[in-house]
């Protein structure tokens, strides 16, 4: 795979594309390999890393937890998936994984 430093601005531009069909707004926090999602229904995510592509993806717990907010946590996660394969693919690496944590 690509230097990360070269394929983290690639994977972010195309993961904000993919949130935006989901109206959803991507916030990269001051802290590095840290972002906040925030969906239409208020549903906040926080999304980062240590060694990227290995992704984590944690709810924030702010408001009550509905069957939207899984929805969205699936589309999320699967942008997450299509946006890294899409660039392993381009680098002929192996596809990463999003772990979760409660």
């Amino acid at each position: 795979m690509k230097i990360a430093a070269d394929v983290i601005p690639e994977f972010e531009k195309l993961f904000r594309q993919k949130l935006q069909l989901n109206n959803c707004k991507l916030k990269k926090k001051r802290q590095e390999n840290n972002y906040e999602i925030i969906t239409p229904a208020r549903d906040v995510f926080l999304m980062y890393w240590c060694e990227f592509p290995e992704i984590n993806l944690i709810y924030q717990p702010i408001g009550i937890r509905t069957k939207q907010t899984l929805v969205y946590e699936k589309a999320i996660r699967d942008h997450i998936n299509f946006c890294v394969t899409s660039i392993q693919g381009k680098s002929h690496s192996t596809v990463a994984s999003v772990e979760q944590e409660n």
